[in-house]
C-alpha cells in the first residue's frame, strides 16, 4: 500500500467566475449565441421573410378587381362556349383545337361523351396520342343538360417541367443572393467587434503589447473603441513595467541594508547574555523582513508572468533546499525513481523553503523532507514534530494573512503569507498544496507538481 501522501486527489481552488467566450455546447442555441455576426445573418434572412410576406399580403388586400381564380373560370367558361358552339361540326372543332394548342402550348385531347380520346393535338400542329396523366384543366362540353364531350388541356409536356425549374432556380438563385448578402453584412458590422473582442482577451492574458487594428473601419464609436482600448493597454503596460523596475530596485534597496545589519548585529557581540540576547531578537526581526522581501519578489514573479520553467530532478531539488536552510541532508526522504517535473527553479526553491520555515517554526523541528511520484505528479512533503493544526487550521492554512491560534499565542513571527505562497506556486505550475495531521503526533504539510 502507498504511504498516504500519495493519495490526496488534485483539488482545484479556483472561485474565479469564468471569463472568455461561451463554452461550446451543442443546437441552434448555441450556435447564435456563440457569434454576433450569426445572429445577425439569420435576423437578416428572418426580415427578408417577413418583408416578402408583408409585401405579398398587402398587395392581395389592395388588389381590386377579380381574383386569379375567377379569371381563370372566365377563360374555362369562354373556351367552353367555343367548343359548344363548333362540336358538332368535326372539322371545325379539330381547328380550334389544334390553334389552341399552338397558341397556347399545350396539348388538346378531345374526348366523347363516355370520357373516350377522340384525339389528341400538340402545338406543332400534330396528331399524338394522349399522353398527359395529369391535365391542367378539363372543359365539358354540354347540349342543354346532357354532356356531350369534353377537352382536356395538358401543360405537363411542354411548360410545366420546364417552368417549373426555371422558377425554382429563379427563387433559389435570389435566395442565396440574399443570404449572400445578410451574411457579408453581417461579418463586416461585426469584424471590428471581433477584434476588440480579441485584443481585450489578449490583455486579459498578459498580452499587453496586443493592439486594436481596424483600417478603414478606424471612424466613428468603432475608432473611438479602437483608440480607448489601444491607450488603455499601452498605459497599463507602462505602469506594470514601472512596477517591475520599482520593485525590482525596492527590493535590492532593502536586502543591502539588511545584509549589512546582519554582519553589524555579528560584530556586536561580545559574549553578555543579555546583549546577545537582545542582538538576537533584532537579528530573527531582520530575518523576518529578509524572508517577507523573498516571499513579496516570489509574488510579483508570478504575478507578471516572468516564470521560466526548466526540466528539475526532484531529488536535487530536495537536497538544495535543505542545505540553503542549513539542515541536514539526511532528513532527505527520497522514493526510488522519482519522476522529474518543469518548474521554475527560484519559485519552486521559495515554496520549500517556506515549508522548511514553517515546520521549524510552528512545528518545533522537521523531523523529514519526503519526495515521491505517482500519478503524473511529484511530490514533497515536510514532517514536523510539533502539536498538529487545529481542526479549523487545516482548512484555513493556505489562506493569505491567516494565522492559527497557536502561533498568535506563542507571539511566533511571521504575518501569515509563506503557506499562502506555496499554494500559489503549487497551483501555477498545474499542482496543488495540502495540509494534514499525522497519527503519531505532528502535522505534515505538502505540495505536488505536474511530472514532464
Amino acid at each position: 500500500m502507498p504511504p498516504p501522501w500519495h493519495r490526496h486527489p488534485l483539488h482545484h481552488h479556483d472561485h474565479a467566475p469564468h471569463c472568455g467566450p461561451p463554452q461550446r455546447g451543442g443546437g441552434l442555441r448555441w450556435y447564435l449565441k456563440a457569434r454576433l455576426h450569426r445572429r445577425l445573418f439569420v435576423g437578416y434572412a428572418l426580415s427578408i421573410l417577413l418583408t416578402v410576406f408583408v409585401v405579398a399580403t398587402v398587395s392581395s388586400a389592395l388588389r381590386r378587381g377579380p381574383t386569379w381564380r375567377e379569371e381563370v373560370k372566365r377563360v374555362e367558361a369562354f373556351a367552353a362556349g367555343r367548343f359548344e358552339a363548333v362540336w358538332r361540326f368535326p372539322a371545325q372543332r379539330d381547328a380550334l383545337a389544334r390553334a389552341m394548342a399552338r397558341d397556347l402550348d399545350v396539348d388538346v385531347t378531345l374526348l366523347d361523351g363516355s370520357r373516350v380520346a377522340l384525339d389528341t393535338f400538340t402545338p406543332a400542329g400534330e396528331r399524338a396520342e394522349p399522353a398527359c396523366a395529369r391535365p391542367a384543366v378539363t372543359l365539358d362540353v354540354r347540349e342543354g343538360d346532357a354532356r356531350v364531350g369534353a377537352v382536356r388541356v395538358c401543360t405537363e409536356r411542354h411548360n410545366d417541367a420546364r417552368g417549373g425549374r426555371q422558377s425554382v432556380a429563379v427563387l433559389g438563385a435570389v435566395v442565396l443572393v440574399l443570404w449572400g448578402l445578410a451574411g457579408f453584412m453581417a461579418r463586416r458590422l461585426t469584424r471590428p467587434l471581433g477584434e476588440l473582442v480579441r485584443v481585450v482577451q489578449d490583455i486579459g492574458r498578459g498580452k499587453l503589447a496586443s493592439r486594436m487594428q481596424l483600417g478603414r473601419h478606424d471612424a466613428g464609436e468603432l475608432g473611438a473603441i479602437a483608440h480607448a482600448v489601444n491607450d488603455m493597454a499601452g498605459r497599463i503596460e507602462r505602469q506594470i513595467d514601472d512596477q517591475k523596475n520599482l520593485l525590482a530596485a525596492v527590493s535590492h534597496e532593502i536586502r543591502s541594508p539588511l545584509a549589512r545589519l546582519r554582519f553589524m548585529v555579528e560584530t556586536l557581540r561580545d559574549g553578555d547574555p543579555a546583549r546577545d540576547k537582545t542582538l538576537d531578537d533584532v537579528d530573527r526581526e531582520m530575518e523576518g523582513i529578509d524572508a517577507l522581501v523573498g516571499d513579496l519578489l516570489a509574488t510579483s514573479r508570478m504575478d507578471f508572468e516572468a516564470m521560466r520553467k526548466v526540466p528539475l530532478d526532484a531529488g536535487d531539488v530536495a537536497l538544495r533546499a535543505l542545505e540553503r536552510a542549513g539542515l541536514d541532508p539526511a532528513l532527505r526522504v527520497c522514493e526510488a525513481g522519482v519522476a522529474a517535473f518543469e518548474g521554475d527553479a527560484t519559485l519552486v526553491q521559495t515554496a520549500l523553503a517556506n515549508l522548511l520555515a514553517n515546520a521549524r517554526k510552528h512545528g518545533g523541528s522537521v523531523r523529514a523532507l519526503r519526495v515521491s511520484s505517482g500519478d503524473g505528479r511529484v511530490r514533497f512533503a515536510v514532517d514536523d514534530d510539533g502539536e498538529g493544526f487545529a481542526p479549523e487550521d487545516l482548512t484555513r492554512a493556505f489562506e493569505p494573512f491567516y494565522r492559527g491560534d497557536g502561533a498568535r499565542k506563542g507571539n511566533r513571527p511571521g504575518v501569515g503569507l509563506g503557506l499562502a505562497l506555496v499554494r500559489r506556486v503549487a497551483e501555477e505550475h498545474g499542482g496543488r498544496a495540502w495540509a494534514e495531521n499525522l497519527a503519531g503526533g505532528g502535522a505534515r504539510v505538502g505540495v505536488e507538481f505536474a511530472a514532464a
